[in-house]
Parts: C-alpha cells; structure tokens; sequence
C-alpha cells in the first residue's frame, strides 16, 4: 500500500467520524440524530465496507508481519548464544603495564 492510499483512507475515516460525532452531539432529538445516522450510512455503505476490508487485511498484515520479526529475532538470539563463548568458561583479562 503506498503512502498516498494510506492518507486518502485516513481521511475518509476522519471525515466520517467527524460527521458522525457532529450528528450525535447536535441539538436535535434523538430520534432525527439515528436517522440521520442510518440515512449517511446507507449513502457511504461502500465507502464503509471498503474501509472495513481495508482495515482488516492490514490488521492480518500486521500480525503476519509481528510473528516474522519474531520468528527472525528468535533466530538471531539463538545464532549469538552458539556463536558466543560458553558462560561456564571464566575469562581473565590481563591488563597491559607500561
């Protein structure tokens, strides 16, 4: 996904709970504010649902992503332990005199 794509849904995201957040506090009765909800989702229910399927391929992405670094890091920790001298072995430092 570039980067373009990702401020484009942001933006739609943003625009529409702004719209729905204007909605649920205006001063209107209860009952014009859910149908005027219901009546803006049936207008952008493509855009919802796009944005939904969007957002949960990227979820899946991410986690996919997250158990190969892992994978990756628990690789790299085992390499350095047998690569690393033993622990049970003491090592002495002799200092340099002048």
């Amino acid at each position: 996904m570039s980067r373009g794509n990702g401020y484009f849904e942001g933006f739609v995201f943003g625009a529409t709970l702004g719209a729905v957040l204007g909605l649920l506090f205006a001063p209107d009765k209860g009952e014009d504010t859910r149908n005027r909800i219901r009546k803006f989702k049936d207008e952008n229910l493509d855009v919802i649902l796009d944005t939904r399927d969007k957002t949960e391929s990227l979820i899946e992405k991410t986690k996919v992503s997250i158990e190969e670094g892992f994978d990756k890091l628990s690789t790299i920790i085992e390499d350095n332990k047998q690569s690393s001298p033993s622990e049970d072995k003491p090592t002495t430092r002799k200092s340099k005199k002048a």
